[in-house]
């Protein structure tokens, strides 16, 4: 697997990290403390694993990104946020998108030969 294509994933760790840790200031909920905390700490937290996956690639690092966003999709349902549909839906969304991307990631370095075509 290429460097490039490993970025691309914690790219977008990173980038759905900050958005998580922003969102109240955005959408303008974070009148709810505990909701605010909960996307801080967990974007901030994704954000870190990402940008440390930037620097310099361990394999772990993606393992805890993984790890991380499974726990923010479930985050909503956990601790009973679900008063709000969108901040529902995107902590849900976010999280599975950081899961996915790491696993993208952890399948690619164990699987460098990519997809082989089924024979004829």
């Amino acid at each position: 697997m290429g460097k490039t294509e490993r970025r691309v994933q914690d790219w977008t760790s990173l980038i759905i990290g900050f958005g998580i840790a922003v969102y109240p200031w955005v959408v303008g909920y974070s009148q709810d403390v505990m909701a605010t905390q909960i996307r801080l700490i967990s974007g901030i937290l994704i954000f870190l694993v990402a940008a440390a996956a930037l620097i310099r690639f361990a394999e772990w690092e993606e393992w805890l990104n993984m790890l991380l966003g499974l726990a923010v999709a479930a985050t909503p349902f956990i601790f009973k946020l679900t008063g709000n549909d969108m901040a529902t839906q995107t902590l849900f969304i976010g999280g599975i998108i950081v899961a996915a991307m790491s696993a993208w990631e952890l399948w690619m370095i164990h699987h460098p030969e990519g997809i082989k075509p089924l024979p004829h």
